[in-house]
């Protein structure tokens, strides 16, 4: 079975630098995942993206040796298994809230006997394991990564707890459902000390643990800091975020060294 240099590079102590892809298309995923990042995350909670694009994409990200991952829909055996099974060499999993909710995603995610993971038919056999279908299932406990996001004020509280749970490879803070879930609004909790607190305490939990924590950054400056504080697990925004930049950037650009309005703005015929 391949090897998951993600986990090797938590497990080192090391940063591992990825992105969202919330956009449901093969060549975005195949031309992102060339970009040279360690991992590659397809969001089945907030895109489009269903169980049949999912598969496709992870063929096209298996064009490369980047660590294909999956932000599952919810905290669901099914989800689990039918990701899994498609390839995906690891899960983000959002919103746990307690050490039973993280507990139960990884006995999703592995074969019994350390948990409940059907044997069955899928992709994975082809890109993760060469067509070596026992190599898959002999190996896939070990080299499945299964991340828990830290979401909520009840997360932050039981962090310690939750990061404690045998089987939990890192923790994944979402700021903005954080900030949603303590009443600040999105995009509000970097104005907020109580925010940024709750963040702290999130990664000294981790680190009393031993489990690499990571958050998700909206910016290349952001994750060069979370780094330095001791983040692990980086996301560098997202493929739509990227590429809305990117063009307006250069739509900005433009205007400032041109004449040129666009018909957009009212200045078409």
């Amino acid at each position: 079975m391949r090897t998951n240099t993600v986990k090797r590079l938590l497990q080192a102590g090391k940063p591992a630098i990825g992105t969202w892809l919330t956009l449901p298309c093969t060549i975005s995923a195949e031309a992102v995942a060339h970009a040279g990042f360690d991992w590659v995350n397809v969001d089945m909670e907030h895109s489009p993206t269903d169980y049949g694009m999912l598969a496709n994409m992870l063929m096209a990200i298996g064009t490369t040796n980047v660590i294909p991952l999956c932000r599952i829909p919810n905290n669901d055996a099914i989800h689990i298994k039918r990701i899994l099974d498609a390839g995906a060499m690891g899960i983000i999993v959002p919103m746990v809230c307690s050490p039973e909710e993280a507990a139960n995603a990884v006995r999703a995610a592995k074969y019994p006997p350390e948990g409940i993971r059907s044997v069955g038919g899928g992709r994975w056999r082809f890109w993760a394991s060469h067509g070596d279908t026992r190599d898959y299932t002999d190996h896939a406990n070990d080299e499945i990564a299964v991340i828990v996001q830290i979401e909520h004020p009840d997360a932050v509280k039981r962090a310690e707890e939750i990061l404690s749970v045998p089987g939990v490879d890192a923790c994944f803070i979402g700021p903005n459902d954080l900030a949603w879930s303590m009443g600040l609004g999105k995009g509000l909790g970097v104005q907020d000390p109580r925010h940024a607190e709750a963040i702290q305490q999130v990664l000294r939990a981790a680190k009393k643990v031993g489990t690499p924590a990571g958050i998700h950054c909206m910016s290349v400056d952001e994750v060069v800091m979370r780094i330095e504080q001791g983040f692990q697990f980086c996301a560098c925004m997202s493929d739509l975020n990227m590429l809305f930049a990117a063009m307006t950037g250069a739509v900005k650009q433009i205007r400032e060294q041109s004449s040129w309005q666009s018909s957009a703005e009212g200045g078409g015929v």
